[in-house]
């Protein structure tokens, strides 16, 4: 439908397709799993939606929803091949550190920005707001100080959850390796790729930049260079 024919209806501007792609990002309609198609210009985009509309057919079909996620999976992949030249860093800006030692005897830590935390351990204490809470909330947490979560590598998946008044947490509730892929990470280590460390931390990326870079890095910084921790992989959502 165009905006022209969506006006004359109801009376209201149309939505553009390029803003349906862009919706799924952030706030209201936020979706962890369609987030990407932001990326895709209208070709793209549509031809996407169309592959995992057929899929979604498909599915309802049989009731196997094995294709539906490999093609949903495919998208995804796709979009990350976007060329995005407004977010490519300026190289003098990074401090390039190298591995003294092989992968495998890397101690790597992960440090991810989706605000998972052990269920029995919220950081906002035992009477901490919920997802459906913190979407209010996202004012306070903006001025606020981020607090890690210090999470055990050996923690199970079905042990933590996640909040984060930035985006919609379900995708995470369900499975917080999209966020905080730690039991990759574990299953890495198993099989002698790469080594890991004993603890983990995730934060509520919805903080304080501020305070974040000049009061919380440095201690994080700190507390990881007295740990020994060779490596920290970052994971931001």
């Amino acid at each position: 439908m165009s905006e022209h024919d969506s006006t004359a209806e109801t009376g209201e501007p149309g939505l553009l397709f390029a803003e349906f792609l862009t919706m799924f990002h952030y706030a209201k309609h936020q979706n962890m799993q369609f987030k990407f198609l932001k990326h895709l210009n209208d070709e793209t985009g549509a031809a996407a939606i169309a592959s995992i509309f057929a899929a979604v057919g498909e599915t309802l079909d049989t009731g196997d929803v094995t294709h539906l996620h490999r093609v949903v999976q495919r998208a995804q992949a796709d979009a990350s091949h976007v060329p995005r030249p407004d977010v490519l860093p300026d190289p003098s800006e990074i401090p390039f550190a190298p591995l003294r030692q092989a992968l495998a005897e890397t101690n790597v830590e992960l440090l991810s920005a989706g605000g998972v935390f052990a269920a029995n351990d919220d950081p906002m204490g035992p009477d901490g707001p919920s997802q459906e809470d913190s979407l209010a909330l996202i004012t306070e947490f903006l001025r606020g100080i981020p607090t890690l979560s210090v999470i055990d590598k050996d923690t199970p998946d079905t042990e933590l959850t996640a909040r984060h008044p930035g985006y919609d947490a379900l995708t995470p509730q369900r499975d917080p390796a999209t966020v905080f892929p730690l039991s990759t990470l574990r299953q890495l280590a198993a099989d002698g790729v790469v080594g890991i460390a004993q603890t983990h931390g995730s934060f509520t990326g919805a903080t304080s930049f501020t305070r974040l870079k000049k009061e919380v890095a440095p201690q994080w910084a700190a507390d990881y260079s007295a740990r020994e921790v060779d490596a920290v992989l970052l994971v931001a959502t």
